[in-house]
């Protein structure tokens, strides 16, 4: 493969992965559900205490329902922000060629 070739052919898979992220956005954003802690603890295989963590740390998308300074607030995760999150997390835990420290 020659340089052009090589050159050409990493535009057109920029391209493609950018086209591709567009489409599935869309597609989630027509599938948006609305979770509580319960459901989205299910929704990504996780346990109440380290969502409750990821929240207050604010390392996941998350909304807080209720009165302010409420001693017992309503956490709300939208699907597609979920969705979102978990594919930045992977791409940030993954390197394609990558080596061992």
């Amino acid at each position: 493969m020659t340089a052009l070739e090589k050159a050409i052919s990493d535009i057109v898979s920029v391209h493609v992965a950018e086209a591709e992220k567009r489409i599935l956005e869309r597609m989630s954003a027509a599938s948006d559900r609305t979770l509580n802690v319960p459901g989205a603890c299910e929704y990504l295989s996780i346990s109440d205490y380290t969502l409750r963590q990821l929240c207050k740390a604010k390392r996941i998308p998350h909304r807080i329902v209720g009165a302010e300074g409420s001693k017992n607030p309503r956490y709300l995760f939208s699907t597609s922000s979920l969705d979102r999150w978990k594919r930045e997390e992977e791409e940030q835990n993954y390197h394609r060629g990558g080596t061992y420290p």
